[in-house]
């Protein structure tokens, strides 16, 4: 059996939690990780409840927890890994559902890049200099 690092009974933290008594135990306020990052204090408070809801998606939040790791001293690598395999990223979820839908879904015809071009160009070039010398034509200056 492998030894276990908790000597009492009480399951161990989950990730907010183990991040504030890893700050905690540093004698790190909030406070100064939020002015030296300038990440909001109440956006690491709610990291460190596991409350993530409010957190923004992409790079800024892989970002944040990486700036929070190590502004307290830890592997911010191995942080933001595992902050991303516990709270997968919103957007990226949903990029990949898409993905999956727009494979799934039968298409009549198949077109190339290059004729997406030229219907664009053929279609919204006319407009686009139509509209363009309407407005030309309509600012005439007068007595000329």
């Amino acid at each position: 059996m492998a030894p276990c690092s908790h000597t009492t009974m009480e399951p161990a933290p989950t990730f907010g939690p183990r991040l504030r008594q890893e700050r905690e135990r540093r004698h790190i306020s909030l406070t100064s990780i939020a002015e030296n990052t300038k990440i909001s204090r109440s956006l690491l408070e709610a990291l460190e409840r596991d409350d993530v809801s409010r957190w923004p998606s992409g790079i800024f939040r892989r970002s944040f927890v990486r700036s929070y790791a190590q502004a307290i001293g830890l592997d911010a690598d191995e942080i933001v890994r595992e902050f991303l395999e516990r709270f997968p990223d919103p957007s990226a979820v949903s990029t990949e559902a898409v993905e999956r839908t727009a494979a799934a879904t039968p298409t009549l015809t198949r077109t190339t890049s290059s004729d997406r071009v030229e219907i664009v160009l053929r279609v919204s070039l006319p407009r686009s200099w139509a509209t363009f010398l309407a407005r030309l034509t309509s600012l005439a200056i007068p007595g000329r």
